[in-house]
């Protein structure tokens, strides 16, 4: 998705396109996103469906090359955060953002020329991201990690490992505290750099959106605060399995404010350890912390496996020299080291 591109006016007497509102093709894409309802069959009840959210995207990014259409934004932001996580939904606010800042008096839906340039349905459309059952939902479980061994977390299966929200009744937590930090720290760095900054970029855009609307329409504006709210704490939990220059870090205690410090410079986040391969140990107590992740992760999802029993024991023998670890693993061996080593008994005691 080229937001550059998209956000290029159009030719002719109107900079951003026709209105599409009654276009076939608009009309296709708003049936496209829309979910299939639960239904019964005879005895037999047939689940809610979820709508293609590939094809919801492809619908969109059409209607975007058409016009500036903020109504198809926001149902691409919608189906991005299935498709494309948040490095896609981080183009959606960008390109909403930029209709907002850079063509105001022509964007879609238009302000309303017969009611001294109404902008209800300009508000009603961007009201959109902050939908409960659409944008928030998805932003809530869209993967934050991208570990093979621990798995995807999302900000609801971190804020469940946190105590920040509720497990449903007769449900378990997928993650715990550790599990999530084993998640982020077997995730690829490229991977979990663009994440966070592409959830920055999100928040800073809604921060943009709502200044937009605060100088155009004073008091009267969408209602964005549970969207910023849930980027911010995706920024913050991010944060803490992330280590940036000073300027960027401070950028997660400058989150609840509408701009950052001039002359910020813009800094990308480092993994933490340094610039070893993704969940690379620093130093013995690195290991230490490794292991006691995997044998976390053997307890809760195979207790009945004996892995936890050897790695403690592997543990335990971190830092200690070659008799000590043949004495705890191989005793009887130990007296044939001893001999072909020419060591007594007092030597090793000492």
């Amino acid at each position: 998705m080229d937001v550059t591109s998209l956000l290029s006016a159009r030719d002719g007497d109107e900079p951003s396109g026709e209105n599409l509102e009654y276009d076939f093709d608009f009309m296709q894409l708003l049936i496209a996103a829309q979910p299939g309802e639960e239904r019964q069959v005879g005895k037999d009840i047939i689940a809610a469906t979820e709508p293609d959210y590939k094809d919801v995207e492809q619908r969109a990014v059409a209607i975007l090359e058409r016009a500036h259409d903020l109504r198809a934004a926001v149902i691409l932001g919608t189906a991005v955060l299935q498709t494309r996580g948040l490095t896609g939904f981080a183009e959606a606010t960008a390109y909403i953002r930029g209709c907002l800042e850079q063509f105001w008096d022509t964007c879609h839906p238009q302000l309303d020329a017969d009611d001294d340039n109404d902008p209800t349905f300009r508000i009603n459309a961007v009201r959109g991201l902050g939908g409960s059952d659409t944008v928030l939902n998805n932003l809530r479980r869209t993967p934050l990690t991208a570990s093979r061994t621990f798995g995807r977390a999302s900000l609801r299966d971190i804020q469940m490992a946190y105590g920040e929200m509720p497990v449903a009744e007769g449900q378990t937590a997928q993650f715990d505290r550790t599990s999530v930090a084993a998640a982020f720290a077997d995730s690829g760095e490229e991977v979990v750099v663009a994440t966070l900054a592409a959830a920055r970029s999100a928040m800073a855009d809604v921060k943009a959106i709502e200044a937009v609307f605060s100088d155009r329409t004073p008091g009267y504006g969408p209602d964005l605060d549970e969207l910023r709210k849930m980027l911010q704490q995706i920024v913050r939990h991010m944060s803490e399995h992330v280590t940036a220059a000073p300027e960027a870090a401070d950028d997660v205690a400058d989150e609840d404010t509408d701009e950052a410090p001039a002359g910020r410079a813009a800094m990308a986040p480092v993994r933490r350890g340094g610039g070893g391969p993704p969940g690379a140990g620093e130093s013995a107590q690195d290991a230490r912390a490794a292991i006691d992740q995997v044998i976390e992760y053997f307890k809760r999802v195979e207790p009945s496996s004996p892995v936890p029993i050897i790695l403690d024991r592997a543990k335990r023998l971190i830092g200690a020299d070659f008799m000590t670890i043949l004495k705890d693993m191989a005793p009887g061996g130990l007296e044939t080291a001893m001999m072909i080593g020419g060591i007594s008994e007092e030597e090793d005691d000492d």
